[in-house]
């Protein structure tokens, strides 16, 4: 079953929020089972059908979307005041520290 254009977007900005940096990374993700089971993902696509989904736009397209997010950036910067008295960010930063009496010579303590 081919992925869906919403799978690809969500692919690569997970991606980003995983710390990677390039299409190539993607690969790192597929091969990572803890990383599909958070997704609820039994498989992602791969760096060449990622490749092959950014290359069906063309420069008319990509300068529509920024119009999308430039008209919406006006509106919201249009709220009154109050709007942006408080800004709250939904994310877990939980920091475990994680020890082990096997400890390797060399290594320093872990946080996941």
């Amino acid at each position: 079953m081919p992925f869906s254009e919403s799978d690809h977007v969500l692919n690569m900005a997970y991606d980003l929020l995983a710390g990677g940096s390039c299409l190539d990374h993607l690969e790192l993700r597929r091969s990572d089972e803890n990383y599909l089971n958070a997704l609820g993902a039994q498989r992602i696509p791969d760096p060449t059908t990622a490749g092959d989904f950014c290359r069906r736009f063309n420069s008319a397209s990509i300068h529509r979307l920024m119009d999308v997010f430039n008209q919406t950036r006006k509106k919201v910067w249009q709220q009154p005041d109050e709007f942006f008295d408080q800004a709250v960010i939904e994310a877990d930063g939980t920091m475990v520290e994680r020890c082990s009496p096997w400890r390797k010579r060399g290594s320093s303590r872990r946080f996941c």
